[in-house]
């Protein structure tokens, strides 16, 4: 068996689990929903391993009042590390775009998700929980199996297209906004802004010591002084690593790369959008560093305005 066959059967037998769980959510209109064009929603449901997981949706009335006849597509949301799903203002520009919106917190970062086994809100340190003991102890992973578990619910939704589904992120988010449309064959587009999770051997080689990988060196200082134990965890963060993900595209894909990043650096991201074979777009910013881009937001929009 190669290595790309490995990296996907792997994902095909966690899929396969994922459609035996029973799905279990509470979905409860928000205190100031009182508009009549748009619903804001907290949704929480219990996942895989009974812990409580939390996201935000938006219903848009005003697409449903339109064409009453037709599903309306659905944008997932994934926001950066160490984070949240943040504002509900933020998501509602993309209802304007005549989508349902989602936008989960992922476990124990800046929102309301916890990790039943280590429940307290942390930040960083996400990247070596688990690191060298089994896959399934990551929590990366742990909220990876998260947004298929939402997905399965909001497309269970009444009204929602959910064989028309897009996902959106940067860094943090636009690493899941791969791996997401990369597990789930009803996504049609996505969106990914200088994704982080990419290319984990070169990043521990380089020792990289900026903000979010830094959790590398002080593992390896610590836990791994003689290198004894980079082969076994290596192996768990290739499951994890989005130029991986990345070979197992089929949709179209808006990509963003940040020429200065010191965060994600711009070999790394070109390397994710290297390996994607579907139809894509790169747009390349040759002055920025790790930040919000206003003109890759007018690509944003105009890629999500193409006939859905």
């Amino acid at each position: 068996m190669n290595i790309v066959n490995k990296f996907q059967n792997f994902w095909d037998e966690k899929i396969k689990y994922i459609d035996t769980i029973q799905l279990c959510y509470k979905l409860e209109k928000t205190s100031f929903s009182t508009f009549e064009n748009i619903e804001f929603y907290n949704l929480t449901f219990t996942s895989f391993d009974n812990s409580t997981i939390h996201a935000k949706y938006i219903k848009n009335i005003k697409y449903r009042t339109l064409y009453p006849n037709k599903p309306i597509p659905i944008l997932f949301y994934f926001h950066g590390y160490p984070a949240s799903s943040r504002n509900w203002l933020e998501k509602s520009t993309f209802v304007s775009l005549g989508y349902d919106v989602v936008a989960i917190d992922f476990r124990n970062q800046g929102g309301l998700s916890k990790d039943k086994s280590n429940s307290s809100p942390s930040v960083f340190g996400h990247l070596t929980i688990g690191l060298d003991e089994n896959i399934e102890d990551m929590i990366f992973y742990k909220n990876i199996l998260d947004t298929l578990i939402l997905s399965k619910i909001v497309s269970s939704f009444d009204e929602v297209d959910s064989k028309n589904i897009a996902s959106y992120g940067a860094s943090q988010g636009g690493a899941f906004s791969i791996m997401f449309a990369a597990l789930n064959k009803n996504v049609t587009k996505c969106i990914s802004l200088y994704p982080f999770l990419s290319d984990f051997q070169t990043f521990y080689d380089l020792d990289n010591r900026k903000n979010a990988y830094a959790e590398f060196t002080h593992h390896g200082r610590w836990f791994n002084t003689k290198g004894e134990n980079t082969r076994a965890f290596l192996n768990n963060l290739y499951y994890l690593d989005t130029l991986n993900f990345s070979k197992l595209l089929k949709c179209e894909v808006l990509f963003g790369i940040s020429n200065l990043d010191e965060d994600c650096p711009k070999e790394t991201q070109e390397k994710v959008f290297n390996n994607i074979e579907s139809k894509k777009k790169k747009c390349i910013y040759k002055k920025y560093y790790h930040e919000n881009i206003p003109h890759f937001n007018d690509e944003v929009f105009n890629f999500l305005l193409e006939e859905k």
